[in-house]
Protein backbone atom coordinates (compact mmCIF):
# COMPACT_ATOMS: atom_id res chain seq x y z
CA UNK A 1 0.00 0.00 0.00
CA UNK A 2 1.36 3.39 -0.81
CA UNK A 3 2.05 5.83 2.07
CA UNK A 4 -1.21 7.97 1.69
CA UNK A 5 -3.37 5.29 1.88
CA UNK A 6 -1.67 3.67 4.93
CA UNK A 7 -2.33 6.97 7.01
CA UNK A 8 -5.85 7.46 5.75
CA UNK A 9 -6.81 3.84 7.15
CA UNK A 10 -4.94 4.62 10.27
CA UNK A 11 -6.75 8.03 10.44
CA UNK A 12 -10.32 6.15 10.01
CA UNK A 13 -9.47 3.53 12.69
CA UNK A 14 -8.74 6.01 14.99
CA UNK A 15 -12.01 7.90 14.33
CA UNK A 16 -13.75 4.67 14.73
CA UNK A 17 -12.33 3.51 17.71
CA UNK A 18 -13.17 7.51 18.92
CA UNK A 19 -16.60 7.51 17.97
CA UNK A 20 -17.06 3.92 19.82
CA UNK A 21 -15.80 5.36 22.78
CA UNK A 22 -18.41 8.15 22.77
CA UNK A 23 -20.65 5.62 22.06
CA UNK A 24 -20.26 3.51 24.65
CA UNK A 25 -19.96 6.79 27.18
CA UNK A 26 -22.76 7.94 26.31
CA UNK A 27 -24.83 4.96 26.48
CA UNK A 28 -23.16 4.92 29.82
CA UNK A 29 -24.31 8.36 30.71
CA UNK A 30 -28.15 7.46 29.19
CA UNK A 31 -28.08 4.31 31.84
CA UNK A 32 -26.95 6.27 34.50
CA UNK A 33 -29.23 9.62 33.73
CA UNK A 34 -32.71 6.78 33.40
CA UNK A 35 -31.50 4.62 36.81
CA UNK A 36 -31.80 8.59 38.47
CA UNK A 37 -35.02 9.44 37.04
CA UNK A 38 -36.46 6.39 37.60
CA UNK A 39 -35.19 6.71 41.29
CA UNK A 40 -36.80 10.66 41.47
CA UNK A 41 -39.68 9.11 40.19
CA UNK A 42 -40.26 6.52 42.75
CA UNK A 43 -39.54 8.82 45.60
CA UNK A 44 -42.01 11.04 44.42
CA UNK A 45 -44.52 8.81 43.34
CA UNK A 46 -45.31 11.05 39.93
CA UNK A 47 -48.35 9.75 38.05
CA UNK A 48 -47.13 10.53 34.98
CA UNK A 49 -44.27 7.85 35.13
CA UNK A 50 -46.14 4.94 33.50
CA UNK A 51 -47.00 7.24 30.79
CA UNK A 52 -43.07 8.06 30.25
CA UNK A 53 -42.30 4.50 30.20
CA UNK A 54 -44.45 3.26 27.75
CA UNK A 55 -43.37 6.20 25.34
CA UNK A 56 -42.22 3.70 21.70
CA UNK A 57 -39.10 4.54 20.69
CA UNK A 58 -37.62 5.03 16.82
CA UNK A 59 -34.45 3.57 15.59
CA UNK A 60 -32.26 6.05 16.73
CA UNK A 61 -33.31 5.20 20.53
CA UNK A 62 -35.45 8.80 20.59
CA UNK A 63 -38.65 8.45 21.56
CA UNK A 64 -41.49 8.92 19.08
CA UNK A 65 -43.44 11.43 20.98
CA UNK A 66 -42.07 14.92 21.47
CA UNK A 67 -39.12 15.84 23.79
CA UNK A 68 -41.12 17.24 26.30
CA UNK A 69 -39.65 20.37 25.36
CA UNK A 70 -41.19 23.62 24.78
CA UNK A 71 -44.92 24.87 25.82
CA UNK A 72 -47.90 22.67 25.33
CA UNK A 73 -50.61 23.37 23.19
CA UNK A 74 -53.22 25.13 24.72
CA UNK A 75 -56.54 23.17 25.36
CA UNK A 76 -59.72 25.34 22.88
CA UNK A 77 -61.96 27.08 24.84
CA UNK A 78 -64.93 25.88 26.23
CA UNK A 79 -67.82 28.00 26.44
CA UNK A 80 -67.97 27.51 30.88
CA UNK A 81 -67.97 30.43 32.88
CA UNK A 82 -64.37 32.09 33.65
CA UNK A 83 -65.37 32.08 37.56
CA UNK A 84 -66.00 28.01 36.79
CA UNK A 85 -62.85 27.74 35.17
CA UNK A 86 -61.05 29.66 38.07
CA UNK A 87 -62.90 27.02 40.89
CA UNK A 88 -61.51 23.97 38.47
CA UNK A 89 -58.21 25.52 38.88
CA UNK A 90 -58.67 26.12 43.16
CA UNK A 91 -59.17 22.44 43.48
CA UNK A 92 -56.60 21.46 41.27
CA UNK A 93 -54.37 23.06 43.34
CA UNK A 94 -55.99 22.09 46.70
CA UNK A 95 -55.17 18.74 45.83
CA UNK A 96 -51.78 19.05 44.57
CA UNK A 97 -51.06 21.06 47.95
CA UNK A 98 -52.04 17.44 49.33
CA UNK A 99 -50.44 15.22 47.59
CA UNK A 100 -47.31 17.18 48.22
CA UNK A 101 -47.82 16.88 51.89
CA UNK A 102 -48.02 13.52 51.66
CA UNK A 103 -45.08 12.55 49.17
CA UNK A 104 -42.88 14.75 52.24
CA UNK A 105 -44.44 13.49 55.42
CA UNK A 106 -42.62 10.43 55.33
CA UNK A 107 -39.05 12.02 54.37
CA UNK A 108 -36.84 13.16 56.54
CA UNK A 109 -34.44 16.26 56.01
CA UNK A 110 -31.94 16.71 53.65
CA UNK A 111 -28.56 14.65 54.82
CA UNK A 112 -30.57 12.66 57.49
CA UNK A 113 -31.06 9.08 57.70
CA UNK A 114 -32.78 9.09 54.32
CA UNK A 115 -29.31 7.44 52.81
CA UNK A 116 -28.84 5.44 55.55
CA UNK A 117 -25.83 7.28 56.80
CA UNK A 118 -25.57 9.52 59.53
CA UNK A 119 -25.10 13.42 59.17
CA UNK A 120 -21.82 13.95 57.83
CA UNK A 121 -21.11 17.94 58.78
CA UNK A 122 -17.97 19.69 58.56
CA UNK A 123 -16.74 19.00 62.34
CA UNK A 124 -17.44 15.36 61.32
CA UNK A 125 -14.72 15.41 58.27
CA UNK A 126 -12.60 18.29 60.52
CA UNK A 127 -12.22 15.70 63.08
CA UNK A 128 -11.05 13.00 60.12
CA UNK A 129 -8.13 15.15 58.83
CA UNK A 130 -5.00 15.16 60.68
CA UNK A 131 -1.33 16.98 60.82
CA UNK A 132 -0.09 14.63 58.16
CA UNK A 133 -1.32 15.00 55.07
CA UNK A 134 -4.19 12.65 53.54
CA UNK A 135 -5.42 11.92 50.50
CA UNK A 136 -9.06 11.94 50.38
CA UNK A 137 -9.20 8.44 49.80
CA UNK A 138 -7.68 7.79 52.56
CA UNK A 139 -9.92 10.20 54.80
CA UNK A 140 -12.79 8.74 52.92
CA UNK A 141 -11.49 5.14 54.04
CA UNK A 142 -11.23 6.74 57.84
CA UNK A 143 -14.44 8.04 57.25
CA UNK A 144 -15.88 4.86 56.69
CA UNK A 145 -14.47 3.10 59.80
CA UNK A 146 -15.30 5.64 62.01
CA UNK A 147 -19.40 5.36 60.98
CA UNK A 148 -18.81 1.59 61.04
CA UNK A 149 -19.94 0.73 58.24
CA UNK A 150 -18.35 -2.66 56.52
CA UNK A 151 -16.60 -3.24 52.95
CA UNK A 152 -19.43 -5.28 52.01
CA UNK A 153 -21.66 -2.66 52.42
CA UNK A 154 -20.80 -0.50 48.55
CA UNK A 155 -23.53 1.25 48.74
CA UNK A 156 -23.06 3.12 51.72
CA UNK A 157 -19.43 3.55 51.12
CA UNK A 158 -20.62 5.63 47.59
CA UNK A 159 -22.98 8.08 49.28
CA UNK A 160 -20.13 8.40 51.86
CA UNK A 161 -17.47 8.98 49.28
CA UNK A 162 -19.58 11.15 47.32
CA UNK A 163 -20.35 13.62 50.42
CA UNK A 164 -16.03 13.81 51.04
CA UNK A 165 -15.47 15.94 48.23
CA UNK A 166 -17.39 18.48 48.78
CA UNK A 167 -17.04 18.70 52.67
CA UNK A 168 -13.45 19.04 52.25
CA UNK A 169 -13.49 21.75 49.66
CA UNK A 170 -16.03 23.39 52.31
CA UNK A 171 -12.91 23.46 54.71
CA UNK A 172 -10.25 24.12 52.75
CA UNK A 173 -12.63 27.59 51.51
CA UNK A 174 -12.70 28.10 55.55
CA UNK A 175 -8.88 27.65 56.04
CA UNK A 176 -10.01 25.29 58.65
CA UNK A 177 -7.88 23.19 56.25
CA UNK A 178 -5.36 23.08 54.03
CA UNK A 179 -4.11 21.03 51.06
CA UNK A 180 -1.20 20.84 48.52
CA UNK A 181 -1.01 18.74 45.22
CA UNK A 182 -3.45 18.40 42.71
CA UNK A 183 -6.25 15.29 41.39
CA UNK A 184 -5.42 12.30 43.34
CA UNK A 185 -1.85 13.28 44.68
CA UNK A 186 -3.98 16.35 46.68
CA UNK A 187 -3.66 16.12 50.37
CA UNK A 188 -5.62 17.48 52.95
CA UNK A 189 -4.08 18.67 56.31
CA UNK A 190 -5.13 20.60 59.62
CA UNK A 191 -4.20 24.48 59.01
CA UNK A 192 -1.78 26.03 61.27
CA UNK A 193 -4.45 27.53 64.36
CA UNK A 194 -7.27 25.16 63.74
CA UNK A 195 -8.03 22.95 66.53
Amino acid sequence: MTPNLTSARQAIQAELSHARQGVAFYSARVEALETALNQLESVEGDEAAPARKTRAKSANGRSAASSGRGRKPRAAKSDEAPAARGAAKGLARQQKGGQRAARTKGKEGRGGQESGLPTTGTDFWLRLVTDEPRTAVEIANAAAQEIGIKPEQKEQIQKLKQRVAPALATLVSAQKVQDTGAGRERRFFKAAGAA
